[in-house]
C-alpha cells in the first residue's frame, strides 16, 4: 500500500500480495547517527547444513541459538508501543533539517550542496519510509493492540508530512538546479536515474500548481490515505455485516448435506435456517447443497450490497478522480500509468482487450463443460462428453462452487494420494535455499530471535547469505496461522531497503550537539562492509506473512500445491530485495514499476513446477520417500482444469480496475452498474443482481489501475524462463544472467531494457524500446 496517491518524495513500499484475488471464491466470479541494530552473531559467509532450514520451520521445539534482549526488528529503540511517538518526533525533526538544507543547496557557492542534492534526497525518503514501512507491517501483523495503535499513529502523521514534501517547491528547485549544473565528478548513471525517479514523482504531485491548488493536492492526498484504509479494512473482512442468511424448508433445501448440519443450525420462528454469511456452513452450502436457490442465497448473501462499503469505494474513485483532475490529467489511471511499463491507459486497455479476445472461447468451452454437469444433475442424461445431446442448463454464479467440485471429483481417482505430506514448511524452505544456491550463490540460515525482536514466538528469522558476500540480508517469516492473525493474505513487506550509508553526511543536516541523546536513538545503522563493495550497506530485511498451517508436537505444517505456489511466489519478491541491493534507497529491490515487480514472483512459480527444482526438497514428511513425479502430474492436470475460466475472470478483473480508475474528473460513478455491465459483456458468467463484489476487491487500492501486473507480467515471467531455463531450471548461467541483467538494478534501469536484455535477439531490440509494439509482442507472448 503507498501511503500516498502520488508517491513522490519519500515513496513507501506497498506489501506486495501474492497473486491476483481467486475469481472461483464463492463470494465473486470475477474473479541515522544512531544505534547499530544489535547483531544476533558475527556476520560470515558460513552456511548451516540446510536440514537446519528445515528444523526451524518443521519442529516447533527449534531454537537456534540464545542472545540478549532487543527490540523490534533487533532495533533498540523498538522495545514498546509507546517508543513510537518519540520516534515519530525524532524522525520529523530529523526530516525538517534535510529538507531545509537541500532546499538552501543553491546557496553554496561550492556547488558542494547541490552535489548532494540527490544523496539528501535518497536519506530524506529512507528515513522516513523506515519508520513508515516498520509501521506498515506492526500494523498488519502484531497481535498487541497497543502496538498497532501506535504504529496507526505514526503511520499517518508520517505520511501526512510526506504529502507536503511531495509538493515541496524548495526541494523540487534544488533537485532541478542540480541536473542542471555541471558537476565534478559528474552525477553517475544511479544519481541520474534517482534523480530522474524523484522529478517524475514531483511533477505528479503537481509542484508546478498554484499554492491554493497544491493545498488541495495534499488535502485529497490525506483524505485518500484515510479513504484506502477504511476500503481496505472492510476488503479484508470479507463479507458486509448484516442480518444471517434464511434458508426456507432446510430439510428440503439442504438435504444433500444430511440432518447432521441442518439441524445445528439456528432457525427463525418459521422454521427457516439462519446461515451467517462468510461462515464456514456457508461455504458448505456453497459448494455442496444440491438445492440451487440455497446456494443462489448463500452467494447472494456473501457478496450483498452495503451502501457504507460501496459507498467508501465510490467516493475513494470520485476523489482520485478529482486528483487526476487538479493535476491537469484526464483520469487517474492517466496519472498512476505514466512511470509504469505500459505508459498509457490505451496500452493497458489494447493490452487487455486482446487478451479478453483470445480467451472468452477457451472460457466459454470450461463454461460448457460445468453446465453439462449441471444437465446431467437435473435431467438424469448424462451430456458431459456429447453437449449437444441435450439443451444445456445455464450456469450462474452459485452454479460455479459446486459444479467444479464435482468435475474436479470426476477427474480424480479414488485411490489418488494427496500431495501434502511431500511438502512440509520445512521441506519446502530447505528447496529454497537449494534451488537459490544453484542459481545465484545464495542459501539461508536459521538465525537465533532476540527476546522481543518479533511480533510473535512462531516468527522465524533466516539470515541469507551469497557466498561470496557474506550475509546480504534478513527475513522474517510470519507463516503460521494463529487466533487472531489478521485475514490479510499471504504478502511481501519491505520493512528496510537496502543503501549506501557510510557517505552520509550527518553533520551537514546542521543538527545541534547532542540533539541525538536528546530525542533518543532512531532506526539508522552504521551498515556492514560487504566484499567487493566499496563503502558500508544497510541490509534488506523484509517480512513474508502466509497463514499455513500449525506446527504440532509430531507432524509439521504440511502445504497443498496452492500453498507451496505461494511461498515461491512471495520468495520471489523477497530475493528481489535482497539481490535488488543499489547505492540508493529510493530504486533498491522492489521499489520499481507496479507492471515489472510482480516479475521475478511470477518466475519462481515456473521454479515450482519443474521436475529438476521439486527433485530438491519434494519429499514425505515421514517416510523421506521423494514425489513420485506420476502423482504431481495427476493433480496438476486436476489444478489445470478449467484454467481457461479462472484466467478469463482475471482479465476482466484487470479490466474492473481499469474502467473504475479511467472516471473523469467530476464524473459520477455507480460501481455496482459497472461492474454488472462489464461481467455481461466480457464475462462468461452472468452478474447477479443485489450483489457487490467490486467492495472486496482490495487490490483497487494499492493496484489502482495497475491490476494488469500480475497478467502483463506472466507474460514476460514465461518467456523469460524459456529464455534462459529451458532444458535446465538449475542452470547456474541462467540465474547469472537474471541476476545480473534484471534482479539486482531495482528500479534503477529501464525495465523494459532489461528484459530486452534477457531475451536478447531481435524480440529483445523491439522489447528494449518500450512502445506500443513492444506492449503488442507481450500480449503475444501470454497468448502463446
Amino acid at each position: 500500500m503507498r501511503p500516498a496517491p502520488a508517491a513522490g518524495l519519500a515513496r513507501a513500499a506497498p506489501p506486495l500480495a501474492r497473486r491476483p484475488l481467486s475469481t472461483s471464491s464463492p463470494l465473486g466470479n470475477l474473479a541515522a547517527a544512531a544505534a547499530k541494530p544489535a547483531p544476533v552473531f558475527p556476520i560470515s559467509s558460513a552456511v548451516a547444513p540446510d536440514s537446519d532450514v528445515r528444523h526451524l520451520f518443521d519442529d516447533s521445539t527449534y531454537a537456534p541459538g540464545t542472545s540478549s534482549p532487543s527490540g523490534l526488528f533487533g532495533y533498540p529503540v523498538l522495545t514498546s508501543p509507546e517508543a513510537l511517538g518519540p520516534l515519530t518526533d525524532r524522525t520529523l525533526a530529523h526530516a525538517r533539517a534535510i529538507v531545509d538544507r537541500i532546499a538552501r543547496a543553491g546557496d553554496d557557492p561550492s556547488g558542494r550542496e547541490l552535489r548532494l542534492v540527490v544523496k539528501n534526497l535518497d536519506r530524506l525518503s529512507d528515513l522516513l519510509c523506515g519508520v513508515i514501512d516498520m509501521c506498515e507491517l506492526v500494523r498488519n501483523a502484531h497481535p498487541d493492540p497497543a502496538w498497532v495503535a501506535a504504529a496507526d499513529e505514526t503511520y499517518e502523521a508520517l505520511c501526512s508530512y510526506m504529502n507536503e514534501l511531495n509538493t515541496s517547491r524548495g526541494l523540487f528547485d534544488a533537485l532541478v538546479a542540480t541536473l542542471a549544473a555541471p558537476h565534478s565528478p559528474p552525477l553517475s548513471h544511479a544519481e541520474t536515474q534517482v534523480a530522474l525517479t524523484f522529478l517524475r514523482d514531483f511533477e505528479k504531485s503537481g509542484i508546478d500548481l498554484a499554492p491554493d491548488v497544491r493545498a488541495r493536492f495534499v488535502e485529497l492526498s490525506d483524505s485518500l490515505m484515510t479513504l484506502g484504509r477504511r476500503f481496505l479494512s472492510s476488503a479484508s473482512a470479507g463479507t458486509a455485516p448484516g442480518p444471517p442468511i434464511e434458508i426456507p424448508d432446510p430439510e428440503k433445501a439442504l438435504d444433500s448435506l444430511g440432518p447432521q448440519f441442518y439441524n445445528t443450525l439456528r432457525r427463525t420462528w418459521r422454521g427457516a435456517a439462519l446461515v451467517a454469511p462468510g461462515s464456514w456452513e456457508a461455504q458448505m452450502i456453497a459448494r455442496y447443497a444440491r438445492d440451487g436457490e440455497a446456494r443462489r442465497l448463500v452467494y447472494v448473501g456473501n457478496a450483498r450490497a452495503d451502501p457504507e462499503r460501496v459507498g467508501v469505494l465510490e467516493e475513494m474513485l470520485a476523489q482520485r478522480a478529482e486528483l487526476a483532475g487538479v493535476l491537469g490529467k484526464q483520469s487517474w489511471a492517466e496519472v498512476a500509468l505514466v512511470d509504469k511499463m505500459a505508459k498509457t491507459p490505451e496500452n493497458v486497455r489494447g493490452f487487455l482487450e486482446s487478451l479478453a479476445e483470445h480467451h472468452r472461447a477457451a472460457a466459454l468451452s470450461d463454461v460448457a463443460t460445468l453446465q453439462a454437469i449441471k444437465s446431467a444433475s437435473i435431467t438424469g442424461i448424462e451430456v458431459a462428453g456429447d453437449p449437444e445431446r441435450a439443451k444445456l442448463q445455464p450456469l450462474y454464479a452459485w452454479d460455479r462452487d459446486i459444479f467444479t467440485e464435482r468435475y474436479i471429483s470426476s477427474l480424480a481417482p479414488s485411490t489418488l494420494e494427496p500431495l501434502a505430506p511431500y511438502f512440509s514448511t520445512g521441506t519446502v524452505m530447505r528447496g529454497l535455499s537449494r534451488l537459490f544456491s544453484r542459481l545465484y550463490g545464495i542459501t539461508f540460515r536459521p538465525a537465533p530471535v532476540a527476546p522481543g525482536e518479533v511480533w510473535h514466538p512462531s516468527v522465524r528469522r533466516l539470515d541469507v547469505v551469497d557466498e561470496s558476500e557474506g550475509v546480504i540480508g534478513v527475513i522474517y517469516c510470519d507463516l503460521f496461522s494463529r487466533e487472531g492473525k489478521p485475514a490479510s493474505g499471504a504478502a511481501h513487506y519491505t520493512v528496510r531497503c537496502s543503501r549506501r550509508v557510510d557517505d552520509d553526511d550527518l553533520r551537514g543536516d546542521g543538527l545541534p550537539d547532542g540533539w541525538d541523546a536528546a530525542v533518543g536513538p532512531g532506526l539508522e545503522t552504521a551498515g556492514d562492509a560487504i566484499p567487493g563493495r566499496e563503502g558500508r550497506y544497510q541490509l534488506p530485511i523484509v517480512v513474508l506473512t502466509t497463514d499455513f498451517g500449525t506446527v504440532e508436537r509430531d507432524r509439521p505444517a504440511l502445504l497443498g500445491w496452492h500453498e507451496v505456489e505461494t511461498l515461491f511466489h512471495e520468495m520471489g519478491h523477497a530475493m528481489h530485495s535482497m539481490i535488488g541491493r543499489t547505492e540508493y534507497h529510493n530504486v533498491s529491490g522492489t521499489r520499481c514499476a507496479t507492471d515489472f515487480v510482480e516479475l521475478p514472483s511470477i518466475l519462481m512459480e515456473h521454479f515450482v513446477s519443474s521436475p529438476d527444482v521439486l527433485s530438491l526438497f519434494a519429499r514425505h514428511y515421514a517416510t523421506d520417500a521423494p514425489l513420485p513425479p506420476r502423482l504431481l502430474a495427476a493433480h496438476r492436470s486436476l489444478q489445470q482444469s478449467l484454467a481457461a475460466l479462472e484466467t478469463h475472470g482475471q482479465i476482466v478483473m484487470a479490466m474492473l480496475d481499469q474502467q473504475y480508475h479511467s472516471l473523469a474528473p467530476g464524473e459520477a460513478v455507480d460501481s455496482t452498474a459497472v461492474h454488472n455491465a462489464l461481467q455481461n459483456r466480457v464475462g462468461v458468467i452472468p452478474a447477479v443482481e443485489g450483489t457487490a463484489w467490486q467492495t472486496q476487491f482490495g487490490h483497487l487500492h494499492g493496484y489502482g489501475a495497475t491490476y494488469y501486473s500480475y497478467l502483463f507480467d506472466r507474460a514476460i515471467a514465461g518467456k523469460v524462463f524459456e529464455t534462459l531455463f529451458t532444458g535446465d531450471a538449475l542452470s547456474r548461467d541462467g540465474g547469472d544472467v537474471l541476476k545480473n541483467k534484471l534482479l539486482k538494478w531495482g528500479g534503477g534501469r529501464d525495465p523494459w531494457e532489461m528484459v530486452g536484455d534477457v531475451v536478447g535477439g531481435a524480440e529483445g531490440e523491439v522489447v528494449a524500446r518500450g512502445d506500443e509494439q513492444a506492449m503488442g509482442l507481450v500480449g503475444g507472448w501470454y497468448v502463446k
